[in-house]
């Protein structure tokens, strides 16, 4: 298993992550405060996260439609990201995901 750590309110939840699965996925399967209003589809910008800096350049780069939306938000960051499209991969074990 790919085990991620999500951080919200100061609290650390360490969680199994399937290969493939979005963080969105994965945060709405163990319960993790993070809300996805548009249903995962690029829309909304509500499941914006901070990805911990030495995993960011593990992921590919946003496209066009989530970089657009994340430079709308007010917490936006050079490591936020929607976690709508962030697919979980192998290399991802042990990332630390703050929630905004």
């Amino acid at each position: 298993m790919i085990k991620i750590i999500f951080v919200c309110n100061g609290n650390r939840t360490e969680v199994n992550a399937v290969e493939n699965e979005t963080l969105l996925q994965l945060a709405e399967r163990c319960n993790i405060p993070l809300v996805g209003s548009c249903g995962g589809a690029c829309l909304c910008g509500s499941c914006c996260v901070e990805i911990e800096s030495k995993y960011i350049d593990l992921l590919p780069k946003a496209d066009f439609s989530e970089q657009d939306i994340l430079e709308c938000l007010p917490t936006y960051k050079p490591t936020s990201r929607l976690a709508c499209q962030v697919k979980i991969t192998k290399e991802m074990d042990g990332m630390v995901v703050l929630v905004n």
